[in-house]
């Protein structure tokens, strides 16, 4: 006597459901509110939440989001949507940060240290769509006072989407930023985001 079919495809289709339900996303959009630790609606398109936002941070001085503002390039003389970024301690900065033209990251505009008076284009943090394991690189431009420096950074997604610290959805990026003539490092690090908090940790690689 045959074994009734019926049931067996149903014990199947379950079985797949639930394996679907356990299944790691390889791709996801990153949004502007992942980064500074705003709340997210879903909307998977680049907005820019107002307000002033803390860090998370597990160790060290933790960094102040707040924006955004109109704000006009020194060196491009471009008005740019921006977020000031600050903190104190030993590793003191004040920073403004722009997102790309292409908006595909966040970065700098200016920053207090190393003698930056200005930075177009840089991608310091991913937005939008991106891939696990996803590396992309970005040419951009640095000003010391009034002399341009090309730049060169690198965004590695290493988890898009995995639980740390008790939250679910955090993100892995490793970043990486070089001089464009010297294959050298000139910083390397790994930043870990968690919704809500923005960055909850950070270090760099030697």
């Amino acid at each position: 006597m045959s074994r009734p079919i019926v049931p067996i495809i149903i014990l199947l289709l379950a079985a797949a459901s639930a394996q679907a339900g356990t299944d790691v996303p390889t791709t996801r959009f990153i949004p502007l509110e992942l980064i500074v630790g705003a709340n997210w609606s879903g909307e998977q398109t680049i907005t820019y939440p107002a307000g002033t936002f803390t860090e998370g941070v597990e160790q060290g001085s933790a960094s102040v989001w707040v924006g955004p503002r109109q704000w006009t390039h020194p060196k491009t003389g471009r008005t740019m949507t921006v977020y000031d970024r600050s903190r104190g301690g030993r590793n003191a900065a004040t920073q403004i940060f722009a997102v790309r033209d292409d908006l595909t990251a966040i970065g700098r505009v200016a920053d207090s240290r190393f003698g930056i008076s200005a930075c177009d284009q840089e991608a310091k943090y991913p937005l939008g769509p991106w891939a696990q394991g996803e590396t992309r690189s970005f040419d951009y431009m640095c000003w010391h006072g009034d002399t341009p420096r090309a730049q060169i950074t690198s965004l590695t997604i290493h988890e898009i989407d995995f639980a740390y610290g008790g939250r679910e959805h955090c993100l892995k990026v490793e970043w990486l930023l070089r001089a464009k003539d010297d294959p050298r490092a000139v910083d390397h690090r790994i930043y870990i985001f968690a919704p809500g908090r923005g960055v909850v940790r950070q270090w760099q690689i030697p």
